[in-house]
C-alpha cells in the first residue's frame, strides 16, 4: 500500500470510530447521576445475585417508581425465606423463620441500590471517577464505572450501569489492590414494565407472627442517665470527607439496653459507632470482624463497649474506634 493509501486508510479508521460512538456517550459524573435517578424512578423487575465474603445469595425485587410512592419488594430465592416491603418510608421485613415483623420507618438496603448521598461534585473530590469501557450484564449493554478512593483509607468501586435506561445492574466493592470484596449484579432483569398492586403485596403469612414497631430516639432522659448515656461523646478522627447523617439511642436485644448509634458517610461509605455502657453480665469484646466489605472494631473505652462498624478498610475502623471518647469540658 502507498503512503497516500495509509494516510487515507488511517482517515477512515478514525471517522468509523467518530461514527460508532454512541450518540449516548456521558461523562462519567453524568452516568452516575442517570443512575442515582434510575434507582427512584423506575419500573423494574429481576432477580439478582450478591456475594459478601464465602455467602452467595439470590433475591427477586419488584421496584415501581411510576406511582404516588416509591415502592419496593425484595424477597430472598435462597436460604431462610425473607421479605421486605417498602411503600414510602414506611419499610416491612418478614422473617419466615421467626415469629416477627419488624415495622421501621427507615430505608431498607437494597444491595443493587448503590445510594449516593450528597452532590457529586463532593464526591469527586474524594474520588476519581473514569468510564473503563462497555460490557453487557444480563443481556443488556452496560458502561463501566471505576470509582478510584483518592486516599487508602476507604475502598473503591467499579459500577456497570445499563446504557438504556441508567439502571446499575452490577457493582463490585475494590480494595487498595483493587480485589473484589462483594459483589451484587442482576441475572436477570425487565425494566419498564407495568406492575400492579398486587406484586407488591407479602408473599408471606401473618400467622403465628408478632407485629411490633421499632422507633427512633425512643430512650427517654431516665432510661439514658440509668444506661450512663448521658455524657456527649465524640469521635475525633473520621477520614475526610465524612460528615454525620445520624445520632439516636435505641434499646436493643432482650436486655432493652440504650446504645447511643451515630452514622457517618463520605457521600458512598457509611460507617456506624456504638457505644453501650457495660454491665455486669456483659462480656467485653476486643477485636476485629469481616463480612465481605464490612470490617468491624470492637474494644473498652471509659467503661463503656465501643463499636464502629463500616464499609471502610480494617485500619480505618481502628483508627476511628481510637478516637472515641467522652466529651470533656474545660
Amino acid at each position: 500500500m502507498t503512503r497516500r493509501g495509509q494516510l487515507w486508510g488511517g482517515v477512515w479508521l478514525v471517522l468509523a470510530g467518530f461514527i460508532s460512538a454512541p450518540a449516548w456517550a456521558e461523562t462519567a459524573e453524568a452516568l452516575l447521576g442517570r443512575m442515582m435517578t434510575s434507582a427512584r424512578q423506575l419500573d423494574y423487575e429481576g432477580v439478582f445475585v450478591y456475594q459478601r465474603g464465602d455467602s452467595i445469595h439470590t433475591m427477586r425485587v419488584v421496584h415501581r417508581g411510576s406511582g404516588p410512592t416509591e415502592q419496593e419488594k425484595l424477597v430472598s430465592l435462597t436460604g431462610p425465606v425473607r421479605e421486605v416491603i417498602r411503600d414510602g418510608s414506611k419499610v416491612i421485613c418478614k422473617f419466615a423463620d421467626r415469629d416477627a415483623v419488624l415495622v421501621e420507618e427507615q430505608q431498607p438496603r437494597n444491595p443493587m441500590n448503590f445510594n449516593i448521598a450528597g452532590p457529586l461534585e463532593m464526591l469527586a473530590a474524594l474520588y476519581r471517577l473514569e468510564i473503563e469501557g462497555g460490557d453487557r450484564v444480563a443481556g443488556r449493554a452496560t458502561q463501566v464505572v471505576h470509582v478510584a478512593p483518592v486516599t487508602p483509607d476507604r475502598y473503591g468501586y467499579r459500577l456497570w450501569i445499563d446504557e438504556e435506561t441508567g439502571l446499575l445492574l452490577k457493582s463490585t466493592v475494590l480494595d487498595n489492590e483493587q480485589r473484589s470484596l462483594e459483589q451484587e449484579q442482576f441475572a436477570d432483569v425487565t425494566v419498564g414494565i407495568s406492575l400492579p398492586d398486587d406484586r407488591f403485596h407479602s408473599e408471606l403469612s401473618d400467622d403465628h407472627q408478632v407485629h411490633y414497631t421499632q422507633e427512633a430516639n425512643a430512650i427517654g432522659a431516665a432510661q439514658k442517665g440509668a444506661a450512663g448515656l448521658t455524657q456527649d461523646w465524640i469521635v475525633s478522627w473520621l477520614p475526610a470527607g465524612f460528615e454525620q447523617h445520624h445520632d439516636q439511642s435505641r434499646a436493643t436485644g432482650a436486655s432493652q439496653q440504650p446504645v447511643r448509634h451515630f452514622v457517618y458517610s463520605d457521600g458512598l461509605a457509611t460507617v456506624s459507632v456504638f457505644i453501650e455502657k457495660l454491665r455486669k453480665d456483659m462480656a467485653p469484646m476486643h477485636g476485629y470482624s469481616l463480612v465481605g466489605a464490612v470490617n468491624a472494631f470492637s474494644w473498652v473505652a471509659h467503661e463503656h463497649q465501643v463499636t464502629v462498624v463500616g464499609e471502610v478498610p480494617k485500619a480505618t475502623v481502628r483508627r476511628i474506634a481510637g478516637s472515641v471518647a467522652p466529651q470533656t469540658t474545660e
